[in-house]
């Protein structure tokens, strides 16, 4: 396990790491089961911070993982066998998730010690693989025992928490502490000792395809809640425009993600990688929230309670914040601020703006009732104007934001002309 060649061109996501990811895709989909049982109760603010705290853990891991198989990834039986181990970790990670969000709709902490021992099974073979690239890596030992160090100090903090029966208060604030200085620590100490040899364009293709995982939830969500309404009142007009529009929305996501030239300019300027990384934490939450949504409007149909109003929130909000994380991407990617995508965030916004005004305009305090007149159709309309935000993000994009994408991408590449030295060669610092 000497270590990957940082400036290797064209390298590609390997059939072990997609066997990995086959864990995400159930790991998000249970969290995103659970944020819409919990908001279909009422229990909103509890459903968001589980939720969170769900979100961040899992893509934590995903991305402590990627982070070293970029580096080190060498495919052989050790390698494979420690990724194994970790897939096991997510597996026991996702059985306690439905406690983390009833203990946080009780007014308990969202951590509990069957969610901490799966992430720390998650982890604890990453400390191995670390261990062992500082003994066959001399150049990056000492990054590598950083690495060791933190991880291995945050987790018997996560267990502490986990068994101390502390205050729901200070248990939330240490949660709190131990996730920054998961996300902190190895910049701190990236800057001090040097970078492990990860490979830029791998990077970006590995968080492409995990973006690709979480969209899958808006269309297993359209797909949930078209099934549930043709049980109920057959195919109609209605039914065949939610199909369609949550198909736009997840096609729309997709769409406006890569319009964002990632691995084109990491390659260039590597060094952005850190800031980029991190701006997709919230981004995969968000996405996930989307799917979310669609599931409480199948909550709503199969078994009621759920207003039009709560409908248009779930999935209006999301969206919104989606958009404006793939801007937040594009600036950091770029180190440019292009004015003119407000314009298009507000244009963005209007129609979503109408699906919530459409809710609440539609008995905002009662559940939705398929019974009722108009009922179905005020539902239709929701996730057709979200969809229609969507597809306004696209188009201004293409529009608009393209040509300003192309003139900060020429200015990236003129710096990077300009830069001398490798970015991070054996022992190299940025």
């Amino acid at each position: 396990m000497p270590g990957r060649d940082p400036q290797e061109r064209g390298r590609t996501t390997t059939p072990l790491e997609l066997l990995y990811d086959l864990t995400y895709v159930v790991a998000f989909a249970a969290a995103s089961d659970q944020l819409a049982e919990q908001l279909g109760r009422g229990d909103i603010w509890p459903a968001l911070g589980a939720f969170a705290f769900a979100v961040w853990a899992v893509s934590w891991a995903w991305l402590n993982f990627t982070w070293f198989a970029s580096a080190y990834g060498n495919d052989d039986v050790l390698f494979r066998l420690a990724t194994i181990v970790q897939m096991i970790g997510v597996i026991v990670l996702i059985y306690g998730l439905p406690v983390s969000f009833e203990s946080a709709a009780h007014g308990e902490s969202p951590n509990n010690l069957l969610l901490v021992i799966g992430y720390i099974v998650m982890r604890v073979p990453l400390i191995a693989l670390w261990l062992r690239a500082a003994v066959e890596d001399p150049p990056h030992r000492r990054n590598a025992i950083s690495y060791v160090v933190i991880i291995s100090v945050v987790q018997v903090g996560w267990f502490v928490t986990a068994i101390a029966g502390l205050p729901v208060v200070v248990t939330v604030v240490s949660l709190v502490v131990l996730a920054m200085a998961e996300m902190i620590g190895p910049v701190v100490a990236a800057e001090r000792y040097g970078y492990a040899p990860w490979n830029a364009g791998h990077i970006a293709e590995r968080f492409a395809l995990l973006t690709l995982i979480t969209i899958g939830e808006v269309i297993a969500g359209t797909t949930a809640a078209v099934g549930v309404l043709t049980q109920v009142q057959g195919w109609s007009v209605e039914a065949v425009l939610i199909a369609a529009s949550g198909l736009v929305i997840a096609a729309s996501v997709w769409w406006s993600y890569f319009l964002v030239p990632s691995r084109l300019v990491l390659e260039k300027r590597p060094e952005r990688t850190f800031g980029w990384r991190y701006a997709h934490l919230p981004l995969f939450g968000s996405i996930a929230a989307i799917g979310a949504g669609l599931h409480l409007a199948t909550i709503a149909l199969e078994h009621g309670g759920v207003s039009l109003l709560g409908i248009a929130l779930a999935l209006a909000v999301p969206l919104a914040t989606t958009v404006a994380l793939i801007f937040l991407i594009w600036s950091v990617l770029m180190r440019s601020f292009d004015l003119t995508h407000l314009p298009l965030l507000l244009a963005t916004l209007a129609p979503l703006a109408a699906a919530l005004a459409v809710g609440a305009g539609t008995q905002p305090h009662q559940a939705l009732d398929l019974e009722a007149p108009g009922a179905l159709t005020a539902l239709s309309a929701v996730i057709g104007l979200v969809a229609l935000g969507a597809v306004v993000e696209v188009v201004g994009h293409e529009t608009v934001g393209f040509g300003h994408t192309l003139r900060a991408w020429r200015q990236t590449r003129a710096g990077a002309l300009k830069r001398s030295g490798p970015l991070h060669g054996r022992g190299d610092r940025i």
